[in-house]
């Protein structure tokens, strides 16, 4: 029987973080096929070193697969991030330390050091520093004097500071390819998991890494500190949940005991319930015994289970570990919901919540409003959403592999099946192509695949989105002038006469690029729009940029045909066309103007 890649990753990492029970899962390492979909997710989790230390008591299995070049390949490029990060991590904390600036550490390589006893096993992708919230504009400071650079991509105002202090609390700082989070509270909402900075500074403790020392959360608080973390996001990648499961794993039980209680009174039952719910179900790490005996409960009974929420949490952050990509933003929106609205019942909880969903930092990179103009951004928060372009997905990630591009004899190795009976190494197949039409076995050329009309609207730029728009509203407007309203009435409103001077080289180009606009959006408007609304359209949209153009209307008779037409239909009639010009190029109706004979201009009525 095959076991699925997710399987594999599981028992690998069981035997990497708890030795003593490598037995177990041998049989299920045995039965993975897919060595190469196991690579993929070790690397989307980030637990390529804890993956490889499982596999070690295994040589055989690593010489079948081929996948130990692979996973040296992963840890080595998590290996040199992490030494950058230590270095980046010495300089950030002595520069605030000789200013007078406590901080603490918060997971990365000092929790490594502590849970793992090296500081490299545990891959971090950022450095994360708690200070106090009165002295983060401080730090922010001394940072910036010794060569951080600010990573927020909106210009800063006084509005916008005060909201993202309120909405995003961290700051990010750049340096060398590392970066720096700020953190003046230990979550972003002020409401989730209350904890004054004194208080976690008196309960921290010291771990040394080499012969640098760092002040880092303690025991108690970092536990429901990561509990809270990867809760809050909903668990996406298991590094976060095998640091909990080796501290939990090795967890006394009056510690736990006071653990449960601190959440009991920070109303964080669903969190505790989740997290050990999950670390039982992936690393088969239960609670010691006897347990605690927080508010609700009898001491020597079970922990609190948290109720639907927290099964509900768990099943659905377990159903994502097995995706080969990491799910994407608009994905999951119950989860999302349950973890926004349910997580915490607090009404204070919730409003921070809801707030900070109305309002995002990246829509002021987007649009520049003045701080007294800062209210249109809650009004404006849907739309900007809906037409906001979303993360591109590569090749990679459709077949199956991490979004960074696996290089060298690290994509070699990932792709590689494993070994057969006769020792022979077999390549991956190839991606299965579309047979041709005419049923010969030859492949057909791949082709792109069709995207809907709201996909592309999506996808296109900001200023092909605000092109669009304007496009719908003109047609529109055009296409009621033209039914209802007489000519005469709105005729002045077109420019038909050539105007001296034309346009320079760059108002045919921004011409060519309006009118394939209005040409794309006229075919999917809700009401039939013809060439004369679609010119008049384009001529007004050029306008409003500062370029001239002249609209054209032709005429040419139309005569019966022999047969489509009865014979008591008249024989002949006119055609009308229009068709618009930029200087000397025809940028919309140019295909059949050689057909229709151009009519005198209009006279300007004023």
């Amino acid at each position: 029987m095959t076991a699925a890649p997710l399987d594999g990753l599981l028992a690998g990492l069981r035997r990497g973080l708890f030795p003593a029970e490598a037995e177990a899962e041998s049989a299920t390492l045995s039965h993975v096929a897919e060595w190469h979909t196991v690579v993929a997710l070790a690397h989307r989790h980030h637990v390529a070193e804890l993956l490889l230390r499982g596999l070690r008591a295994l040589p055989d299995l690593l010489a079948d697969t081929g996948i130990e070049a692979a996973l040296r390949a992963l840890r080595d490029r998590a290996v040199r991030r992490g030494w950058r990060q230590l270095g980046a991590l010495k300089h950030a904390t002595d520069r605030l330390a000789a200013n007078g600036i406590p901080c603490l550490v918060l997971k990365g390589i000092p929790l490594s050091q502590r849970i793992y006893g090296h500081p490299l096993v545990r891959d971090a992708l950022d450095i994360d520093l708690l200070v106090a919230p009165e002295t983060q504009r401080a730090a922010e400071k001394v940072l910036s004097d010794h060569g951080w650079r600010s990573a927020l991509e909106f210009p800063e105002t006084p509005a916008r500071n005060r909201w993202h202090g309120r909405i995003a609390a961290d700051r990010a700082f750049v340096r060398g390819g590392t970066k720096v989070e700020l953190h003046p509270r230990v979550c972003h909402n002020p409401h989730y998991y209350a904890a004054a900075f004194e208080d976690l500074w008196a309960r921290g403790a010291s771990v040394r890494v080499g012969t640098a020392a760092f002040r880092t959360l303690g025991e108690d608080d970092e536990f429901l500190y990561l509990a809270c973390h990867g809760t809050r996001h909903g668990w996406p990648r298991l590094d976060w949940l095998c640091d909990v499961a080796v501290i939990l794993a090795r967890v006394a039980p009056a510690r736990l005991e006071r653990i449960a209680r601190t959440a009991a009174q920070q109303r964080l039952d669903v969190v505790l319930s989740s997290t050990l719910r999950l670390c039982k179900a992936a690393f088969h790490v239960e609670a010691p015994t006897p347990p605690v005996g927080c508010e609700g409960n009898v001491p020597g009974t079970a922990l609190p289970t948290g109720g639907k929420r927290a099964a509900f949490i768990a099943t659905a952050a377990a159903r994502t570990w097995g995706a080969r990509e990491k799910p994407a933003p608009g994905s999951q929106l119950s989860l999302k919901l349950a973890l926004k609205l349910g997580l915490k019942p607090d009404l204070r909880y919730v409003l921070h919540e809801m707030s900070a969903t109305m309002i995002a930092p990246r829509d002021w990179a987007r649009i520049d409003l003045p701080d007294r103009l800062f209210f249109l951004y809650f009004p404006l928060r849907p739309l900007l959403w809906l037409t906001r372009k979303p993360e591109g997905r590569g090749r990679a990630r459709r077949r199956g592999f991490p979004s960074a591009p696996l290089t060298g004899e690290l994509e070699r190795a990932a792709r590689r099946k494993p070994a057969s009976s006769a020792g022979e190494r077999e390549e991956s197949p190839p991606i299965p192509q579309i047979p041709s039409a005419g049923g010969n076995g030859e492949a057909a050329p791949c082709t792109k695949r069709p995207r809907g009309v709201l996909c592309a609207f999506v996808r296109a730029p900001v200023v092909v989105k605000v092109m669009a728009l304007e496009a719908v509203l003109l047609l529109l407007l055009a296409k009621l002038l033209v039914k209802y309203v007489p000519m005469r009435r709105w005729r002045h409103r077109l420019s038909t006469v050539e105007e001296p001077g034309g346009p320079p080289f760059e108002g045919r180009r921004l011409g060519r690029k309006v009118a394939r606009v209005v040409r794309r959006v006229a075919r999917h408007v809700p009401f039939r729009a013809v060439c004369l609304p679609q010119a008049m359209a384009a001529q007004w949209m050029l306008r409003r940029r500062g370029i001239s153009s002249r609209l054209f209307f032709g005429a040419r008779r139309r005569l019966r045909p022999a047969t489509a037409l009865p014979e008591d239909r008249p024989a002949s009639g006119m055609d009308f066309h229009a068709w618009l010009t930029v200087g000397d190029a025809c940028v919309l109706g140019g295909a059949e103007r050689d057909t229709y004979v151009a009519l005198p201009p209009f006279d300007h009525v004023a």
